[in-house]
């Protein structure tokens, strides 16, 4: 039997990595729902001459999108990867494991454009793992 220790730490990191971009987006979204903290970003993008009016708003208005988004994106990636570290453990299904954590690392890597790298990694890591190591085979006696 093969023990899936590397995997299952792996997808635990990654899990929690990745539940990381959900509490930035859950600080994202509660820090543009104050009144003076989106008054005190505006001012400061106004007070720059090479910015216009809309493309203050536009940015502002990605901001709020950015946090809704990295909320979705994070509970997404954990929630393959929690499921692939469940399904490795104890070697019960290795093939469902590695298609889990390798739909995790694309969710969380491609997903956050980038940022999220070192969780993509993890999953990826533990996914090719999952595929490579083979049982050993039992030795029968005739």
């Amino acid at each position: 039997m093969v023990k899936r220790t590397g995997e299952v730490v792996m997808g635990i990191i990654g899990i929690v990595l990745s539940a990381l971009f959900s509490i930035i987006g859950i600080a994202t979204n509660m820090s543009l729902g104050d009144p003076a903290i989106m008054d005190e970003m505006q001012q400061m993008m106004e007070s720059d001459p090479a910015m216009t009016t809309q493309d203050t708003s536009f940015i502002l208005g990605m901001a709020e999108t950015m946090g809704w988004y990295l909320i979705v994106i994070g509970i997404i990636a954990s929630i393959f990867g929690l499921i692939a570290v469940l399904t490795i453990v104890k070697n019960r299904k290795p093939v469902l494991s590695g298609i889990m954590f390798i739909i995790a690392a694309l969710v969380i890597g491609v997903g956050t454009i980038g940022f999220g790298f070192i969780p993509g990694l993890l999953f990826l890591i533990a996914g090719i793992m999952a595929f490579v190591r083979k049982p050993k085979p039992s030795e029968t006696v005739y």
